[in-house]
């Protein structure tokens, strides 16, 4: 990612022009502007010769010096190097590259790293990177860099990019790394930036399964200048960042060029301290020796895991230049120590040593139908427990770590097998799924590998657990049926495996217990009582606690609970304050409280009543030529009026007149004589299921007719 060149001039002559009339075969070494934080500044300690106080005739025989020694010292060497290496073309740049033989079984996983200049520069919060792009180009994994430390006043800043480079990259299923521009000259400092990136994963929540990398290199304005810290002040700074990375739990890794970790690192501790190393080495190879100090034997003895080959690569998705990283990444890892911790009925748990940097762990068990090991679990964890066997079984096992990179799973080497045996099992947990008032649905955990289950129930007369029936392995439910309504039960289960023509038998559960409902309620009667009450009654449920009034509201069409009867010596129910002329639909239903919840019985069946009518009011009468006309108030929901007259000579009211509108509230008798005092009551009715209700009788009224 380097950006722009920039020429040495001494004597008034450029050393770039003179370096062109150089001997064919002899290196022209091209020197590099950086900007500060980016990767790769630290390449130009192999490719940039200060020239200050040289002249050029020195310079270039200094140079020329070099690559003849390079030429003649590293041959043999580096010959048989590259008869060993293998080689692969690069997919984002026009470079073959070798690779070292030792690194011949690894998988090669390429990769790319990015800061805020993939992102739109300094403090930009996007990135410009199209990441499913750059996946189904062949990108699995990203170094991002997440914070840089000011290479003047020291200061450490975030990189603003970092969180949309790395949900990117999350989202297209390549893995990430994070990477903190280093330029700690302290082992205070080096803490200070690891500190500074976990606090940064903790605040953003990352999926980091990447090392955590420090970068080790010169800014532009050198606050890190290679060189100025002791080989042994440099590894401990190293090592202070990967000992915080390390006890958060993470994978550290440091970052440099071949000439850094040549003279400034002791990389045997870094090592030691499972701190891996990122090369930073833009070549065709890594061992390619360029001058006296960086040999080919010094160059061999770089034990890197990362290799960023260039910082020009052209990677879809993105529109310039990027850098760009192979990972050798060992696959060979062997799981160690599987062991049986426990063998109970019906499972096995095992545990295993924890392998090397593994994302997860596979579990496979040998399938004898298959004649292969079938994989039954993946977990992160070191252990497991395998419930799904057969009891009394021998089962043979092993396990073997795997990586999930850029979507892809790469495994490790398999554990030794390990056989272990199980016991009969035990039915743990059993429910009642459902009951009636004369049965109870039992259902129980599933016992893998079980031929079939025994279901007891107990008799309170022997007072003992009694065989009730046997089930097959294909049910793990059970109803039982006949029982008394509204009263206790007691259940146990056990399974048994059937071998050779024996069963074993697993432990019984433990005691269950389970209550049937109250029966059905019956013989609901609903009676009208006046225009503003219904009586309600039914027949006693055995056992039951109480009873539940429901009625039905006709607006919302669903019943609404009227009244709740605590004991079960009360078998009716008035409701009242109601509406008169109106029709009241209810249910009842028995309930018995039991171990602290209720149980309910079934609905009794739905039974209607109507209101009567209320009585009339305001009657009114007038007279004119030889009649009575007579008129009253209307009644709302009625189906008609009586109207009635009293007989002077037997003193009883007769009725004269049935209204069948209830819109019509008056009445003309015209069957009077003038001068004759006549008296009137009236009253509503309404037909309800081929009944009349009747209300009460209006007051009496009297008048004289003209």
């Amino acid at each position: 990612m380097f950006s722009g060149k920039y020429r040495h001039v001494i004597g008034g002559v450029i050393l770039t022009a003179a370096l062109a009339v150089l001997p064919v075969g002899i290196e022209r070494v091209q020197a590099v502007q950086v900007k500060d934080g980016v990767m790769g500044q630290s390449i130009e300690d192999e490719t940039v010769y200060d020239t200050s106080e040289q002249d050029l005739d020195t310079v270039l025989s200094d140079i020329i010096a070099r690559n003849t020694f390079s030429l003649l010292r590293a041959a043999a060497s580096y010959d048989d190097y590259i008869a060993e290496a293998w080689t692969t073309e690069g997919d984002y740049t026009d470079a073959t590259y070798y690779h070292r033989s030792e690194f011949a079984n690894c998988e090669l996983i390429n990769g790319i790293d990015v800061s805020w200049w993939q992102g739109g520069g300094k403090g930009s919060t996007k990135s410009n990177v199209n990441w499913e792009q750059a996946h189904d180009a062949g990108i699995d994994y990203v170094f991002v860099r997440v914070a840089s430390r000011d290479t003047t006043d020291g200061s450490i800043y975030e990189d603003t990019s970092a969180d949309a480079h790395i949900q990117g990259a999350l989202e297209n299923d390549i893995n990430v790394g994070l990477y903190v521009f280093s330029q700690a000259l302290t082992v205070k400092e080096a803490e200070e930036e690891a500190d500074y990136v976990l606090e940064l994963l903790d605040q953003y929540g990352w999926d980091v399964t990447m090392p955590i990398v420090m970068d080790r290199e010169a800014g532009s304005y050198k606050r890190l200048t290679a060189g100025m810290l002791s080989k042994t002040k440099e590894t401990n700074i190293c090592n202070a960042f990967a000992n915080v990375i390390s006890d958060a739990g993470y994978t550290p890794m440091v970052y440099a060029s071949a000439s850094w970790f040549v003279n400034y690192i002791d990389q045997a501790s870094l090592e030691e301290n499972g701190c891996k190393i990122w090369l930073a080495r833009y070549n065709n190879s890594t061992d390619k020796q360029v001058n006296s100090t960086l040999t080919y034997e010094k160059l061999s003895a770089i034990n890197y895991e990362f290799w960023q080959y260039s910082s020009a690569g052209k990677v879809s998705g993105y529109s310039g230049k990027i850098d760009v990283d192979f990972w050798y990444k060992d696959t060979s890892a062997k799981t160690e120590d599987l062991t049986a911790t426990a063998n109970a009925a019906g499972s096995v748990t095992l545990e295993w040593s924890e392998a090397d940097d593994a994302h997860m762990y596979r579990l496979y068990r040998f399938d004898p139908e298959q004649n292969k090991y079938v994989a039954i679990q993946s977990t992160a964890d070191t252990s497991y427990t395998d419930t799904d066997l057969t009891p009394g079984e021998t089962y043979q096992y092993k396990v073997r770590c795997y990586w999930t990179i850029g979507g892809t799973n790469y495994y490790g080497t398999y554990s030794d097998v390990l056989e272990a045996t199980t016991l009969p099992a035990k039915v743990e947990t059993i429910t009642a799924d459902s009951c009636t008032a004369t049965t109870i649905t039992l259902s129980w955990d599933e016992i893998y590998g079980a031929t079939g289950y025994r279901i007891y129930q107990y008799n309170p007369d022997s007072a003992k657990f009694e065989k009730l029936t046997d089930v097959s392995a294909d049910m793990t439910s059970f109803k039982v049926a006949g029982l008394a309504s509204a009263k206790e039960q007691q259940f146990k289960v056990r399974a048994y495996k059937t071998l050779g023509g024996t069963n074993y038998w697993g432990t019984n559960s433990s005691a269950f217990a389970a209550v049937t409902k109250p029966a059905k309620v019956k013989n609901t009667v609903v009676e009208t009582a006046s225009s503003t009450s219904v009586d309600i009654s039914w027949d006693k449920v055995s056992r039951a606690t109480g009873y539940q009034i429901y009625r039905l509201d006709p607006e919302t069409g669903s019943y609404t609970k009227l009244a709740t009867i605590k004991n079960n010596k009360t078998f009716a129910y008035t409701d009242t304050a109601l509406t008169s002329t109106t029709e009241y639909t209810y249910k009842v239903r028995a309930y018995l409280t039991y171990d602290g919840s209720n149980y309910y019985g079934g609905f009794g069946d739905v039974t209607s009543a109507t209101t009567k009518p209320a009585k009339v009011k305001n009657l009114k009468a007038t007279t004119k030529s030889s009649s009575v006309k007579l008129s009253w108030d209307k009644q709302s929901r009625g189906t008609g009026y009586q109207v009635y007259r009293l007989n002077s000579k037997t003193g009883k009211y007769e009725k004269i007149a049935t209204i069948k509108d209830p819109k019509t509230v008056s009445y003309t008798d015209k069957a009077v004589k003038k001068g004759t005092t006549y008296s009137y009551k009236v009253r509503a009715y309404k037909t309800y299921n081929g009944t009349n209700y009747y209300g009460s009788y209006s007051g009496v009224i009297k008048i004289k007719a003209k």
